[in-house]
C-alpha cells in the first residue's frame, strides 16, 4: 500500500508539474506532459549555455527527479500517518 500511495503522489506531482508549465495555454490536456517538457527544455535552453543535447538530458533528469522526490514524499507520509 505504501508504495501505491507513492505512485499516486508521483503522478500527481507531475501532473502539478504540467500544469504549471501548461497554465493558460490554449492547448488539449492530453498534450500538456510533452508541452510542459518542451516548455522545460526551452527554459533551461534558454537561460543557460548549455548545447542541446545536454538541455534535453538535463530536462528529462529534472522530470525524474520531481517523479522520485513525490514518490518518496507520499511513502514518507503514508508512513507517518499509518503510525
Amino acid at each position: 500500500m505504501q508504495k501505491l500511495v507513492g505512485i499516486i503522489f508521483s503522478v500527481i506531482g507531475l501532473g502539478i508539474l504540467s500544469a504549471f508549465f501548461n497554465w493558460g495555454s490554449n492547448i488539449p490536456v492530453m498534450q500538456w506532459p510533452v508541452e510542459a517538457y518542451y516548455g522545460l527544455v526551452f527554459t533551461i535552453g534558454w537561460l543557460s549555455p548549455f548545447p542541446d543535447v545536454l538541455v534535453y538530458i538535463l530536462a528529462t533528469l529534472i522530470v525524474i527527479l520531481v517523479a522520485v522526490a513525490c514518490y518518496k514524499l507520499g511513502m514518507w507520509v503514508y508512513r507517518q500517518l499509518v503510525r
